[in-house]
């Protein structure tokens, strides 16, 4: 016998607690974008502890050098696995922007469109 209530049950769970509720993603976007951020491993800890600040979280590949300078609205993470993906993460932990290889261009205007501000580039 099949359990086809479990299935069910999941998907209520993640809607009434907000974990399962996604957002469109604009046309082109990256198929993660809209959708709640998983709890990522970072080289300084978790990605839901930095979510605690309350600030967007820029979660890069490691290794990888930043695009842009320190930011009052962002706060820049490196993930501690191996990958060139980059997140860009609201306050509410869903993805604002996302990229599976680098992409400056994308990113800054990622940036300037969630923070409403011009990131500082480095260097």
């Amino acid at each position: 016998m099949v359990n086809r209530v479990g299935p069910v049950s999941d998907r209520a769970v993640r809607t009434v607690s907000g974990i399962g509720i996604s957002y469109p993603r604009p046309r082109g976007a990256h198929p993660l974008v809209g959708r709640r951020a998983p709890d990522l491993a970072l080289t300084s800890g978790r990605l839901y502890e930095a979510l605690r600040q309350g600030r967007f979280v820029l979660v890069r590949p490691t290794g990888s050098p930043g695009p842009y300078g320190a930011d009052d609205h962002v706060l820049t993470v490196e993930s501690a696995r191996n990958g060139r993906r980059t997140l860009l993460i609201r306050p509410d932990g869903h993805i604002a922007w996302a990229s599976d290889e680098p992409d400056p261009d994308g990113l800054r205007r990622a940036l300037e469109q969630w923070t409403g501000r011009r990131p500082a580039p480095v260097g």
